[in-house]
């Protein structure tokens, strides 16, 4: 008889890039996993399991709030009904948040963001609510008095959180170590931070140096940094124009001296497209889940 293939949560996490306190989630609160247990109570799945975390993906990617997917598993097409209920759920969320936000409520904000990370994986959640709410906070501040003071809130909560989220996660990690250089320094952050979240889900372990550095020293830092476990690659995120002149061969001479696969990602991509087609340099998608992938494929053929 053929064996059947079991996987551990930590596994099914790094096949479906779901973590595993969701896919606990998705269990107890809303019946969408059962997994079989050991004798010792260790949760363990099987391939079925992996199409199914696949289906719930599917509609979550298209809008359908996670308490909503179970009658749908399965299907192939999706109502009006639900499609209009898929774009009110994260518009409701976005909404509650901004009146957070405008009454400096922290510790009802933090629990919002904590209960929405617990339920969905972190590309769904950037893109159909992190990135939204930003942005219209963002347009807040240039329209109204005091809608700056409100952005400032609101990025510093954001900022210390995924910090907070970041550090949890490295110290549990065993995999490749990332050095992930976020060149546009603190204030512009984010998407680098949730980047950053995103591998150590995925099982990697970061070096995050967040305020601005010289292109020339990537190659010092992994020299410096390679005493215990080398660093498996370089990753440089920008979501703005850096100040840097002829960029182009700047990352060029870095990755060739990083020695390493060379990464980039971030809006710096659009800005200069140019760099997309550079010698030696992989660009990544903006999608979380798909510049994870990028990256792991990447490092698969460099071993």
């Amino acid at each position: 008889m053929n064996k059947i293939e079991q996987y551990s949560i930590r596994e099914l996490s790094e096949i479906s890039g779901v973590n595993a306190v969701t896919l606990r989630a998705w269990e107890r609160r809303y019946g969408l996993l059962k997994p079989s247990r050991t004798e010792k109570g260790h949760r363990y799945y099987t391939q079925a399991d992996v199409e199914l975390v696949r289906n719930i993906l599917i509609w979550l990617d298209r809008g359908v709030a996670i308490s909503k997917v179970k009658p749908l598993i399965g299907a192939t097409s999706t109502t009006d009904a639900v499609i209009d209920d898929s774009n009110s759920h994260w518009q409701e969320a976005i909404n509650h948040s901004l009146t957070l936000v405008s009454s400096f409520q922290r510790e009802r904000l933090e629990q919002q963001i904590n209960e929405l990370f617990g339920n969905y994986p972190l590309d769904t959640l950037s893109s159909n609510y992190l990135y939204p709410l930003q942005e219209a906070i963002d347009r807040q501040a240039a329209l109204r008095f005091g809608g700056n003071a409100e952005k400032v809130f609101f990025d510093s909560e954001l900022h210390s959180d995924l910090l907070s989220r970041i550090r949890h996660a490295n110290n549990n990690n065993n995999g490749p170590r990332l050095l992930l250089l976020a060149l546009d320094g603190q204030k512009h952050g984010i998407k680098a931070l949730l980047l950053a979240l995103a591998l150590l889900e995925a099982g990697y372990r970061i070096h995050l140096l967040l305020d601005p550095c010289q292109l020339r020293e990537i190659a010092y830092i992994i020299e410096q940094a390679s005493g215990q476990s080398p660093l498996s690659a370089v990753l440089c995120h920008s979501d703005s124009k850096p100040d840097q002149t002829a960029l182009e061969q700047e990352l060029m001479r870095a990755a060739t001296h990083a020695r390493v696969p060379f990464f980039l990602s971030g809006d710096w991509l659009n800005i200069y497209p140019a760099l997309h087609d550079l010698e030696g340099i992989i660009p990544l998608e903006h999608n979380l889940r798909s510049a994870v992938i990028g990256i792991n494929n990447a490092l698969r053929r460099a071993t």
